[in-house]
């Protein structure tokens, strides 16, 4: 990534929103990607179909590993940050304990270990991946070149809730000198281009549980 300073210090792209309608209200990575393939590649694909691309079922989260080899594989160049060597995760109950704290077994409870670990060997295999963290310039940089962002946030912390770590993904779709704004999709109260402040935006992206995760979708794979 690289910030390129004549950048527009304002845009906003028209990312189609979805919302997150499951049962269990464990969708929006699903939710997120159907976004994603409507505004690359101009089709839909069901939020079911996407659940067992990924290995999403019923009860259980998804980990970032899970969609990046499914986005790669629909003919899109995605790439993966984050701040943990994806390579810990094969340790499974082992790294959540040790990284997670108190948040550890509600993790565990909500996570597919098996599932999470064949997704991190396809990912691992793939390369679609960086150990590092962008700054906001960069993540703005590339929503300007009309790239999709998929950040993960601990959604207690937009909420300004004291309470356990809350992951929830969603696509960025634009921003302004004060704000991000960030497609919700729900499942209680979803809202298309929600505003948040920047610094509030950072305090959730940084928060403890996501690994500082960001997906990066720049168009279809050539």
């Amino acid at each position: 990534m690289q910030t390129i300073k004549t950048k527009p210090n304002k845009v906003m792209l028209q990312v189609p929103f979805y919302q997150n309608t499951s049962a269990d209200g464990n969708r929006c990575f699903q939710t997120a990607m159907q976004s994603v393939i409507k505004y690359f590649l101009a089709y839909e694909v069901p939020a079911d179909n996407l659940d067992k691309m990924t290995g999403r079922t019923f009860g259980h989260q998804t980990w970032t590993p899970q969609i990046i080899p499914v986005l790669h594989n629909m003919g899109l160049s995605v790439m993966y940050y984050t701040k943990t060597d994806p390579a810990q995760l094969l340790k499974g109950e082992e790294f959540i304990r040790r990284n997670y704290g108190a948040d550890a077994e509600n993790i565990i409870r909500l996570t597919d270990i098996p599932v999470l670990k064949d997704s991190v060997k396809k990912l691992m295999r793939s390369g679609l991946y960086e150990t590092t963290v962008p700054t906001l310039s960069e993540i703005c940089s590339e929503v300007s070149d009309g790239h999709l962002v998929l950040a993960l946030l601990d959604w207690n912390k937009i909420k300004q809730r004291n309470r356990t770590y809350s992951g929830h993904i969603g696509v960025i779709t634009g921003f302004d000198e004060e704000n991000i704004y960030f497609h919700d999709s729900g499942p209680i109260y979803p809202k298309p281009n929600l505003r948040i402040p920047k610094h509030l935006f950072l305090e959730a992206w940084n928060s403890t549980g996501t690994d500082n995760d960001l997906v990066v979708v720049s168009g279809k794979r050539l």
